[in-house]
């Protein structure tokens, strides 16, 4: 006999019948969520009134291509995996849920959407500046104007993630108040605590997120699968091949980096890295340096994209789980800039099943910054998914036999000691150009002010650049994808186009070392 279970949520019914299924559980970094033991959903509907909203689905079975395909016949959009058994969709309309086995259908729960560091008043997290992770599928200007109408400052930064916004909470006390009214908007899929470097404007590179067959993860997802051990989390062998190394470094070097990476993973769990020579192998990490289209559906379109990496299998199937590419265009270093060593620790992580990380300190946070070795945030998480490393017991001490008593030597005649060279002056300390690290300074002294009206299709921008060895350019660009080059370098200016509504114009400021500076003016046209 069935039982009937009807639930409420704001903006969403659901009407459930329940028969014997086995119970599945969503792992989020807030909480772990156990589907009611038997519940099959026969319906479910948009948690926004009138309007598109988002939802998550739970399958008492792993998720098909029929599965997939029955939802798109019931115009559901599905927009990324969530673990286990779970997907994110957006739907407008009320939709049956009937014969395909979902054990559960709720939005995010607004204080699932705050990061655990933020709630808990974690240092990681005091220094005002937030970042704001949107659904998949939510433009970015929708977005913008939906953090503006409550109210909250926006801090521009063009390095940012195409799917994330910053922004700035001056009053400490008012922290979760104001998060918690943003969480509780349906675009917003995730907030925590932004670097120092991204609130003081220093550049750098997003890691959009390890990929699955259904697309990239959201930050809410702390790792992703059992990892290569299976359910018990056991030890794990993974193979990995070189299929084509960067032409920017010498090959050798880039292998020896990327290896380093793998002793440090396997230096905190059991977890051994065997170099094979079949990519398509089970359990097989494919190494790649590619560009464009490189045949995995997620062609390098941007140099702002440094890597990608699949989690391994599950979700992903053989071959392409755990593999990891490089975008080939990038100018790859060692120990330097965009190092090779740094990005791939962060990336390995993704191969071995973790996700991103809150905490900026972490190797796993979803931004580039040259690391040296795992945090503590990074250690404790691959724990949850593999078992310790093993610490091999020293040996014990081995007594020498005695031997015969020598007979005691006449001592030595002291030979007489050299006269001392006079000491060498200090050379004077030197200053290459290839150790410049100071970024130019760059000055707007045209329009006046960070936040601007216009009402003509462009506006005049004017300033000045110094560098302590050279200003090298000025360009400029801006958040609807128009981009130059501004005339003259010391004194710079430029004529931006503006489309009608909100336009976020970047300058930056680049020397002959690579260093650069930028500074970020909002011109709303009407």
């Amino acid at each position: 006999m069935s039982t009937f279970v009807r639930r409420t949520f704001p903006g969403l019914l659901l009407l459930a019948v329940v028969p014997a299924l086995g119970q599945r559980v969503l792992h989020f970094k807030t909480r772990s969520i156990a589907s009611p033991a038997g519940a099959a959903v026969e319906m479910a509907d948009s948690p926004v009134p009138f309007g598109r909203g988002h939802l998550i689905l739970q399958f008492n079975h792993a998720i098909s291509a029929e599965t997939l395909a029955a939802l798109r016949d019931r115009d559901v959009a599905v927009l990324g995996g969530v673990p286990d058994n779970g997907v994110l969709v957006a739907l407008n309309h009320p939709v049956a849920l009937t014969g395909l086995n979902v054990t559960y259908a709720a939005p995010v729960d607004p204080s699932d959407k705050i990061s655990p560091l933020i709630s808990s008043g974690d240092s990681a997290a005091m220094n005002g500046y937030y970042l704001v992770e949107f659904h998949p599928d939510v433009d970015l200007n929708d977005a913008r104007g939906a953090v503006q109408s409550l109210g909250i400052e926006i801090a521009e930064n063009p390095d940012l993630n195409p799917r994330h916004l910053m922004v700035h909470i001056g009053d400490s006390m008012q922290v979760l108040p104001v998060l918690r009214s943003l969480a509780e908007q349906d675009p917003v899929a995730y907030i925590f605590p932004a670097s120092d470097d991204l609130a003081s404007g220093v550049p750098t590179r997003p890691c959009e997120g390890a990929l699955t067959s259904l697309g990239a993860t959201t930050q809410l997802i702390p790792t992703y699968g059992p990892g290569w051990g299976g359910a018990d989390h056991n030890a794990a062998t993974i193979g990995y091949v070189f299929s084509q190394l960067s032409d920017r470094v010498a090959s050798g070097a880039a292998a020896a980096a990327i290896q380093r990476a793998m002793a440090v993973w396997a230096g905190v769990v059991q977890v051994t890295w065997r170099q094979g020579s079949d990519a398509t192998a089970a359990q097989t990490v494919n190494i790649l340096f590619a560009s464009g289209d490189h045949g995995d559906g997620y062609p390098f379109t941007s140099s702002a994209i440094l890597a990608h990496t699949f989690f391994p299998a599950p979700p992903n199937p053989e071959p392409i789980a755990g593999d990891m590419h490089f975008n080939a265009d990038e100018s790859w270093q060692i120990g330097a800039n965009t190092d090779v060593f740094s990005v791939a620790l962060h990336e390995l992580g993704h191969a071995l099943g973790l996700g991103h990380s809150d905490n900026p300190a972490d190797v796993m946070y979803p931004y580039y910054k040259m690391v040296t070795g795992l945090n503590s945030g990074d250690t404790a998480t691959v724990l949850t998914l593999y078992p310790p490393a093993q610490v091999a017991s020293p040996a014990p001490p081995v007594s020498p036999a005695p031997g015969p008593t020598p007979a005691p030597a006449p001592p030595p005649t002291p030979a007489p000691a050299p006269t001392p060279a006079p000491t060498p002056k200090p050379a004077p300390p030197s200053n290459p150009t290839g150790s410049d690290t100071t970024p130019p300074s760059l000055t707007i002294t045209s329009p006046g002010g960070t936040s601007v009206s216009a009402s003509s299709s462009s506006l005049a921008f004017a300033g000045t650049a110094t560098d302590n060895v050279g200003v090298a350019s000025v360009t400029w660009s801006t958040n609807t994808g128009s981009s130059g080059t501004a005339s003259g370098t010391a004194h710079w200016s430029a004529s931006i186009p503006l489309l009608t509504g909100s336009n976020t114009v970047t300058i930056r400021a680049t020397d002959g070392a690579g260093n650069s500076s930028w500074r970020t003016v909002v011109v709303s046209r009407h």
